[in-house]
C-alpha cells in the first residue's frame, strides 16, 4: 500500500507552512504569550491536556504542533514515555489511533529539529528539501505504528471510505476520510488510494455543494464541506465550483464563517477551515484578509490562548492552533 508516489504538497504541509507564516507576523510579545498559555495547558507527564484537565491524545496532536512551530523546547524522552502509556492502557478508537500517529510523527519532528538547533522555519524548509520529513521520519512511522495503521483498515466502509463511528459501515463520514486522507498523503500511499477516499464523499454531497459529515444528515456543514474541498482540490471537478460557492455563503459580516446555514453566530473552527480550504483551491485570500484576522483576533484571551466563539470562551490548545492556522493562511 505504502509507495513513494507523492509528489504534490500535502494538506498537512501546507497546514504548516500557514501556521509558520502566522508565527511571523506575530510580535514578539504576543508569541511570549501564547507560548506561556501553551506551557499553562503541558501535563507534567507528558502530553496536553483537555479541557477537563487530563493529558490526551487529540489535544496533543495540536499542542505538539505548536510546540513544533514556535520551537517550544520538549523533553522527547518523558513524551514517547506518555505515549507508551496511552498504548498499554487498551485499544484505542478510530480518532484516537489517527491522533496516536500524528503525534509520534510530530515527536520525531520535534526531536530532529532540537537536535538541530535550526529555527522551526528552517528546519520545517530544509528537511521538506531533502525529503527528510517524508522519507527517514516516514519510515519510522511505519515500522512502530505498523499495528495502528492496519487496525484503522477495520473501519474502511462499503464504499471505499472509512466510517469513524464503526466498523464495516455502509457509508463512510467526511470526518474520518479526511483524518485518513491527510494521513495518507503523510505516508506516500498510492494515489489510486486517495482517490477512493475522495470518491466516498461523493454521496455526502447535496445538492448545494455542501457536504454532510455522515449519512441521512440533511443539511451541509462548513468544516465538513471545507474537509470535501480540499480532497478534491486536485480533480478539477466542476461541481466542486458549488461547493466552493457555497462554502463562501458561510461567510458573515464580521469576517468569521458560521457552521450551517441557519446558524447566528461564526465560530473559530469553521472560520479557519474554510479559509484553508479557500486557500488551497486557489482563492484570493487578500479579499478576506482584514476582516477574517479582525474576527479571530476578537477570539484571543488575555490568557493568552483562543477559544472558539462568544457562546464558548474556554481557551484550549485546538482554538489557539486553529486560530493561528486561519492567521497564516490570510498572512
Amino acid at each position: 500500500m505504502f509507495q513513494n508516489k507523492q509528489i504534490t504538497k500535502s494538506c498537512n504541509q501546507s497546514i504548516l507552512e500557514a501556521l509558520l507564516k502566522s508565527i511571523e507576523v506575530l510580535s514578539d510579545e504576543a508569541q511570549n504569550q501564547i507560548k506561556s498559555f501553551l506551557a499553562s495547558q503541558k501535563c507534567d507527564d507528558g502530553g496536553f491536556m483537555d479541557r477537563a484537565g487530563n493529558a490526551d491524545l487529540y489535544y496533543s496532536v495540536f499542542g505538539y504542533t505548536l510546540a513544533l512551530i514556535l520551537d517550544v523546547k520538549l523533553d522527547v524522552l518523558e513524551e514517547r514515555k506518555f505515549l507508551k502509556r496511552i498504548k498499554q492502557e487498551g485499544k484505542l478508537d478510530f480518532v484516537h489511533s489517527i491522533c496516536f500517529v500524528r503525534c509520534d510523527f510530530l515527536l520525531h519532528l520535534i526531536d530532529l529539529r532540537q537536535k538541530s538547533r535550526l529555527s522551526a522555519s528552517k528546519f520545517l524548509s530544509i528537511s521538506f528539501a531533502k525529503d527528510l520529513i517524508l522519507g527517514k521520519v516516514v519510515k519510522s512511522l511505519r515500522i512502530n505504528c505498523s499495528a495502528l495503521l492496519w487496525e484503522l483498515e477495520e473501519y474502511i466502509a462499503s464504499d471505499n471510505g472509512y466510517n469513524h463511528n464503526k466498523k464495516g459501515a455502509s457509508k463512510s463520514t467526511i470526518y474520518a476520510n479526511y483524518l485518513m486522507w491527510t494521513l495518507y498523503q503523510d505516508l506516500q500511499t498510492e494515489q489510486d488510494v486517495l482517490d477512493e477516499i475522495t470518491d466516498a464523499n461523493t454521496s455526502l454531497r447535496a445538492e448545494n455543494g455542501s457536504f454532510a459529515n455522515e449519512e441521512n444528515s440533511i443539511d451541509g456543514v462548513t468544516s465538513s464541506t471545507a474537509a470535501g474541498l480540499i480532497m478534491s482540490s486536485n480533480s478539477g471537478l466542476e461541481e466542486m465550483v458549488k461547493t466552493k460557492e457555497w462554502l463562501k455563503q458561510m461567510l458573515t459580516k464580521r469576517g468569521g464563517f458560521k457552521a450551517a446555514e441557519g446558524v447566528p453566530l461564526a465560530d473559530l473552527l469553521s472560520t479557519s477551515t474554510a479559509l484553508l480550504a479557500l486557500q488551497v483551491t486557489g482563492e484570493n485570500m487578500q479579499d478576506y484578509a482584514e476582516n477574517s484576522v479582525n474576527f479571530i483576533n476578537l477570539h484571543w484571551d488575555e490568557s493568552g490562548g483562543f477559544f472558539g466563539s462568544i457562546a464558548d470562551m474556554t481557551c484550549d490548545v485546538e482554538y489557539t492552533y486553529y486560530a493561528l492556522l486561519g492567521l497564516g493562511v490570510l498572512s
